[in-house]
């Protein structure tokens, strides 16, 4: 099975679409507080949607029905937990961002505890990311592997630009084709 014209057509027609929805909706504020808070014009459950589908990632689009699936529904507890320190960051939270003009954490960080500290939030951050984000395409890569259309493997894991998993047959070393015929 190899990939169609229609199907590099429609990928290619839906990125445009996506470029062109992207060029005439943004780059319309004027400042870092219209940019983060939305010039104050944003109704809750239109952030409520967009927090929600940020935390959503590819992993646990995937992961949640199999996990599902395989045990009990305790896993719940976490997505409760979720709610209920949502609830609190509304609450204990949101006031004080709303009162010192405060868009982001990290600006919290800084007014409240120096720069230092903000400095050291946004490099713990960044790192996590980084780390979160190398799960989520290893994850996806493994759904993606069995693939028939040749998929590009980042950061050289396979030795090459571009590794088919499912058509690379899997090979023995030495000792174990040695261990076997002693058997």
């Amino acid at each position: 099975m190899q990939i169609s014209t229609i199907d590099i057509i429609i990928i290619l027609v839906y990125l445009f679409i996506v470029a062109l929805i992207g060029s005439f909706s943004g780059g319309k504020q004027k400042s870092t507080w219209e940019y983060f808070m939305g010039g104050g014009n944003v109704p809750w459950w239109a952030v409520s949607f967009s927090i929600v589908a940020a935390e959503t990632s590819s992993l646990t689009f995937i992961s949640i029905p199999g996990l599902a699936y395989i045990t009990d529904l305790s896993f719940l507890q976490l997505t409760i937990g979720y709610v209920i320190a949502r609830i609190l960051v509304a609450i204990y939270f949101l006031p004080a961002y709303r009162k010192g003009e405060i868009a982001t954490a990290y600006t919290f960080l800084e007014t409240r505890f120096g720069l230092s500290t903000r400095r050291f939030a946004s490099t713990v951050f960044l790192f996590t990311r980084v780390a979160a984000d190398g799960v989520r395409l290893f994850s996806t890569a493994i759904l993606v592997s069995p693939s028939p259309w040749p998929v590009p493997v980042g950061a050289g894991s396979r030795c090459g630009p571009w590794y088919r998993a499912s058509r690379r047959p899997q090979r023995s070393t030495r000792q174990e084709e040695v261990s076997a015929r002693k058997v």
